[in-house]
C-alpha cells in the first residue's frame, strides 16, 4: 500500500460504496486521471427494488493528488434507475457509466459539464423505467469506438447476452454479439455466460479475450471471432475457469479479472461478511488474489 485515498462526506459514510476505478488510458493531455464512480448501496442491497441515494462520479488527478471535479448523477436520472456499478472511456474523453437496475449507460462529458441519458430501455408497453430487473453487469472498452456489455437478463436461467455499443453514435444502440461454444452446453447455446458482475479485456491479448465474472462460478472465457479485421462480431465461448472450492466455502465472489505485469487474477469480494457498525464494510483485512493466469492461457491456446 502506497496511499490512501478520502472523500469527505463519502470515506466511511453511509450508504456510499466506491463501486469503479478506471484509468483513462485515452486523456491526450498526458495527465494521469482516474475516474472514481460513488454509488448508493440501497440498490445493491434490494437487487434494484429501492435505487434511491446519490450516485456520483470523481475525476482524480492522480500526479497531482487532488480532486479534479466530481458531478451528482442523480441529479440527471432523478431517481428513475439505478445500481452504478462500472465504468469506461472513449477516444472523444466521454465517460461511460453502466447501471444494472435495469441496464442502462450513462456518457459524461470529459469535464463533467454534462450528463446524457445515453441508452435508457423502455417498457414494453409504458414509458415507466422497471428498475427492478436485473440488468446490465459489466462493461469494457475494445477500441475508442467499441463498447462490450453484458446483460444477465434477469438472472435467468437462460443464461446471460453479450451486447456491442458504437461510442461514436449520439445515442446507445445494443447490438447481439452471437456467442457460440467450443464446448458442450447440455444442448442449450444460450445458457454459455452467466454474467453476475465486472467484464474485462486482458491486454496480453490485445483485447480479443474477454472475461466475464461469475461470482461464485468463477469466469467465463471468450473470444473474438473476426470478420477481417473487425473484432467483436461473434464470440466463441472457450470455458469457465472456476472460484477456488476454499475461496467460494469461505463466501468469496469473483467481482472482477484483472491483468498485473502479465499475469491475469481474480479480484474476490465478501458480500456476506457483518458490517461494522455505522459502516457499508466488513472488518475482513485480507483480500487474496487469484492467479489464473495459466488457467486462461490454457483456453486461448486451445483450438
Amino acid at each position: 500500500m502506497t496511499a490512501t485515498l478520502e472523500f469527505a462526506n463519502i470515506t466511511r459514510t453511509s450508504p456510499f460504496h466506491i463501486g469503479g476505478v478506471a484509468w483513462d488510458q485515452h486523456r491526450s493531455s498526458g495527465k494521469d486521471e482516474i475516474t472514481i464512480l460513488v454509488d448508493a448501496a440501497p440498490a445493491h442491497e434490494t437487487a434494484g427494488r429501492d435505487v434511491s441515494g446519490d450516485n456520483y462520479i470523481l475525476r482524480w488527478d492522480a500526479a497531482a493528488h487532488k480532486l479534479l471535479w466530481s458531478v451528482n448523477l442523480t441529479t440527471t436520472t432523478r431517481g428513475r434507475y439505478g445500481g452504478p456499478q462500472d465504468i469506461e472511456h472513449d477516444s472523444r474523453g466521454n465517460i461511460y457509466v453502466l447501471g444494472t437496475y435495469p441496464g442502462t449507460l450513462l456518457r459524461i462529458a470529459g469535464d463533467g459539464s454534462a450528463v446524457d441519458e445515453w441508452y435508457v430501455p423502455r417498457g414494453r408497453n409504458t414509458t415507466a423505467i422497471d428498475h427492478a430487473v436485473v440488468g446490465y453487469t459489466g462493461l469494457a472498452a475494445v477500441d475508442g469506438d467499441t463498447l462490450l456489455v453484458t446483460d444477465a437478463r434477469n438472472n435467468s436461467a437462460d443464461g446471460g447476452v453479450l451486447y456491442k455499443f458504437d461510442m461514436s453514435a449520439r445515442k446507445g444502440t445494443p447490438t447481439p454479439i452471437p456467442v457460440v461454444s467450443s464446448r458442450p452446453t447440455n444442448g442449450t447455446s444460450t445458457a454459455v455466460i452467466h454474467p453476475r458482475d465486472g467484464i474485462y479485456l486482458p491486454p496480453k491479448y490485445d483485447n480479443t479475450v474477454l472475461l466475464v465474472t461469475e461470482h461464485d462460478a468463477g469466469v467465463s472465457v471468450l473470444r473474438s471471432q473476426m470478420r477481417g479485421r473487425r473484432k467483436w462480431e461473434r464470440a466463441e465461448f472457450l470455458g469457465r475457469i472456476p472460484n477456488p472450492p476454499a475461496v467460494t466455502a469461505s463466501g468469496g465472489l469473483v467481482t472482477a479479472a484483472v491483468e498485473i505485469a502479465g499475469s491475469v487474477f481474480m479480484v474476490e469480494e465478501w458480500f456476506t461478511d457483518a458490517l461494522v457498525p455505522g459502516t457499508t464494510a466488513g472488518n475482513r483485512t485480507t483480500f487474496p488474489l487469484v492467479d489464473i493466469t495459466a488457467e486462461v492461457d490454457a483456453l486461448v491456446k486451445r483450438r
